[in-house]
């Protein structure tokens, strides 16, 4: 029997044994294509998400989605690839024997394959220099990286050779014009650009359709392509890979948390256009943003406008918290079968709550069905390419950053994120360099029809103002000023640039008393810490919170000698601890301070790691001074619940440390923008009370105006001009590297580097000398090799890269 030249490729083959064991190449990529078109039957959020990215009748758009998936192997039909496995290509045809391998060591066919489809395109049905190339680059990519155009020659081989190499190609894109119903007439002229999400949705496929326990080998050009593509077994591979789950039927607040009454602006939730878009909630800390955030979430994923959760936070420790609170509302968000929570950041495996859901996983019954209906497939947690393709996932804002950066398989998390809402908390918390990215991620979710929502306390009008025109560059000054005095507030921007405002009625109205004290570099008086055990003794909890980690620890160096002789405990709580330790610390803040926690007094000396996201709930707070949107923060874990408290502590007080001149020392390095914490020091030197919510507007805005005060010093004019400049060249530099030709290898060093502009970027492991052998602090090293990279990232501390100077130089070992 007379075979098509496409049968005599091979796809896949058995490393020890690739003569017995191999797969044809057509059938493998049938196999890619199969379990595309079971995604986009089955998963109609992403079916709908690619059809807004080009605005093409579905149908057609299905055609042409899988015509160009069965090309991403096309760099495979060339016997420099096949000869990477000599004897079995040999063995299919003898004619490659007229071919040299040594072209082979450094093939990579998905350059090759988007080359020959660009150099010959005519010969395949297509326009020269056509929209149909930019297709052909998507699907090529799925090995990591867009190739570029570099004319093919065509000497490589005999003659015979390349022109067999040829006439495969040509048949297999005949092949599967045929299969989809596509002749080259219809496809040229009217092809428009491809979707964004392509070329990841073609990597995770390619992927899924290499899986030999879903795929197994075929061998032999017996099964007709049509007959072929039928019998995949893709629904079951997408269902065991945990790539799609049914979500709720309906979504809200009342489905979400049937047992909670809806308040602030939890109480608008139902009320916001069911549509995707931006939208940013501003409300209290404590005012039940994440639950609104999320019941809103569950409405887009109940009209099918997203298939996934993805909620970003700015540090670990904030992740690991929400990590636990989504826990329990998962199973609520996607009722049928299983859901896979997945948790990403540098150190998300350490986490015992992810670990419990990935080994949750591999149990099975003797029905083989999963027994937790919250779970981790393996497959997404194994791989930092994966990280977004399950049902929710939790993680530090660097892991979206990401899918912006010209990193390997970049486009995979890119792919993740924009088929899903994007949740980002605290969006206030990060620095110019970072809101540099944070626009390109905005953008392109923008782009492709996506949704964000935004969560803040205190977002200066500015910053807003600066999000709002990322997402939609259509939006007037007029449209993004309407309406953005009232707090708490609810804005969104839909399909048409228009920005819509929802304030809740009845604002509940909380006073904090505040007294300041100006000392020598904002330390406390003994006079202050005398009244902290004072408080404590009573049975008070009590906070004093810090700028710097090691005023933190002086601050609580003084404290233990006075508390030890009344058993008032001291505990200190900042970054700069080993990550081992750091999870046992979180751990037990969250229970000692927590909402849940025991009566008792006691001291908590912490830096800003307390800031944000934390649950925690303190009687009485002494802080250094800090800028007013990160003091509201902090003052939100003041009072947060409703509890019994001591007498002296039945209303909200915090007493705010402040220099006594306009020298911030070390705290300036901290946060850069002097003007900032002396705008704030005025405030709060004429002010014994905020008035909550009135003064989030307020002192925010006053705080954060460009126009100098009128009573403004002029060095302190002088510094905030020099840190603005600073601050847009960061900016500036996060766009250019975002643009950036170079592409980066994705290792935890290149996530930080490339994310993150702040200080601490260098990660130092503390060691000792027993008995002339290294070893850690409290144990020796492992003998194991993999164990003891493990330990290693268990031992790390994250400290200044101004630390280098001082540290020694790596030894051999490093």
């Amino acid at each position: 029997m007379q075979y098509q030249s496409y049968y005599k490729y091979w796809g896949k083959a058995d490393k020890e044994n690739p003569l017995l064991s191999y797969h044809l190449l057509p059938y493998h990529c049938l196999d890619v294509v199969a379990v595309a078109d079971c995604w986009w039957q089955q998963d109609r959020a992403l079916r709908h998400s690619l059809v807004r990215a080009t605005h093409i009748e579905e149908e057609q758009l299905r055609a042409w989605l899988l015509f160009f998936i069965g090309l991403h192997d096309f760099g495979k039909f060339d016997v420099r690839f096949q000869l990477k496995a000599k004897n079995l290509a040999l063995k299919l045809q003898p004619l490659f024997a007229e071919a040299d391998e040594y072209d082979s060591r450094r093939f990579n066919h998905g350059a090759v394959g988007y080359n020959w489809f660009e150099q010959q395109c005519d010969s395949y049905g297509f326009q020269q220099q056509g929209t149909a190339s930019d297709w052909m680059k998507a699907v090529a990519a799925h090995h990591g990286s867009a190739p570029t155009f570099e004319e093919q020659v065509d000497n490589y081989a005999d003659i015979s050779v390349i022109e067999h190499d040829f006439q495969a190609r040509v048949q297999w894109v005949q092949a599967l014009q045929t299969l989809f119903n596509l002749p080259p007439s219809n496809i040229s002229p009217s092809l428009p650009p491809p979707p964004p999400l392509l070329a990841g949705f073609c990597s995770v496929v390619d992927w899924i359709g290499s899986h030999t326990d879903y795929f197994p080998y075929e061998s032999e050009p017996d099964i007709p392509l049509s007959d072929y593509f039928k019998d995949r077994h893709a629904k079951q591979a997408l269902q065991a890979f945990g790539l799609y789950r049914q979500a709720m039927p309906q979504g809200g607040m009342s489905i979400l948390y049937p047992d909670k009454t809806p308040r602030q602006v939890q109480q608008l939730i139902d009320k916001l256009p069911i549509e995707n878009g931006l939208t940013l909630i501003e409300a209290p800390t404590g005012a039940g943003k994440t639950e609104a955030a999320l019941a809103y979430a569950s409405h887009l994923l109940a009209a099918e406008l997203a298939d996934s959760i993805i909620f970003a936070l700015p540090t670990q420790a904030t992740a690991n918290a929400m990590f636990a609170r989504l826990q329990a509302v998962a199973p609520r968000l996607f009722p049928e079968g299983s859901q896979n929570l997945v948790l990403a950041h540098g150190k998300a495996r350490f986490n015992q709550d992810f670990q419990k859901l990935k080994q949750a996983a591999q149990k099975t019954t003797v029905q083989n069905q999963e027994e937790a209906l919250l779970q981790c497939s393996q497959w997404l947690a194994n791989s930092r390419k994966r990280l977004f393709l399950g049902q929710m996932g939790v993680c530090t804002i660097d892991q979206v950053l990401l899918s912006v950066l010209p990193m390997r398989h970049h486009f995979v998390r890119a792919f993740g994120v924009q088929k899903s809402v994007l949740i980002i908390d605290e969006i206030h918390a990060y620095d110019a360099y970072m809101y540099g990215l944070l626009s390109r991620v905005l953008q392109a979710q923008s782009d492709v029809g996506g949704s964000v929502i935004l969560l803040s306390a205190t977002l200066p009008s500015h910053t807003k103002h600066q999000l709002f025109f990322a997402f939609s560059s259509t939006l007037s000054d007029q449209q993004a000023l309407q309406n953005q005095s009232d707090y708490p507030l609810i804005s969104h921007i839909g399909k048409t640039p228009q920005l819509l405002s929802f304030p809740p009625p009845n604002q509940p109205e909380r006073i904090v008393h505040i007294a300041w004290q100006a000392t020598d570099n904002m330390q406390p008086t003994d006079q202050l810490l005398d009244e902290v055990i004072k408080k404590a003794q009573a049975g008070a909890k009590v906070v004093v919170i810090c700028n710097l980690v090691d005023d933190a620890q002086v601050i609580t160096q003084r404290l233990q000698p006075l508390a030890k002789q009344h058993a008032i405990p001291v505990e200190l709580f900042h970054a700069r601890f080993r990550f081992c330790d750091r999870q046992q610390i979180e751990t037990q803040v969250l229970c000692n301070y927590g909402k849940e926690a025991p009566a008792g007094g006691r001291i908590l000396v912490a830096t800003q790691v307390v800031e944000q996201s934390l649950d925690l709930d303190f009687d009485w707070m002494i802080t250094q001074l800090c800028p007013v949107d990160l003091l509201f923060q902090r003052l939100g874990r003041l009072h947060r619940h409703q509890r019994d408290r001591i007498f002296s502590c039945q209303q909200p007080h915090c007493t705010v440390l402040v220099p006594k001149s306009n020298d911030y020392q070390q705290h300036q390095l901290i946060y850069g923008n002097v003007r900032v914490l002396w705008r704030t020091q005025q405030l709060l030197q004429i002010n014994e009370v905020a008035e909550f919510p009135f003064v989030y507007r307020t002192w925010i805005e006053q705080v954060y105006q460009k126009p100098a005060w009128d009573d403004e010093p002029i060095e302190i004019q002088q510094q905030y001009e020099d840190f603005a400049n600073q601050e847009e060249a960061k900016r500036l530099s996060a766009q250019t590297l975002a643009e950036a030709n170079t592409l980066f290898e994705d290792t935890a060093s290149n996530v930080t580097a490339l994310t993150r502009d702040g200080e601490m970027n260098l990660n130092v492991i503390p060691v000792m000398r027993v008995q002339g052998e290294r070893c850690f602090l409290d144990k020796p090293f492992s003998e194991d090799e993999w164990a003891l990279a493990e330990e290693f990232e268990l031992h790390t501390i994250a400290v200044p890269n101004s630390w280098q100077k001082d540290l020694p130089s790596p030894d051999d070992k490093g």
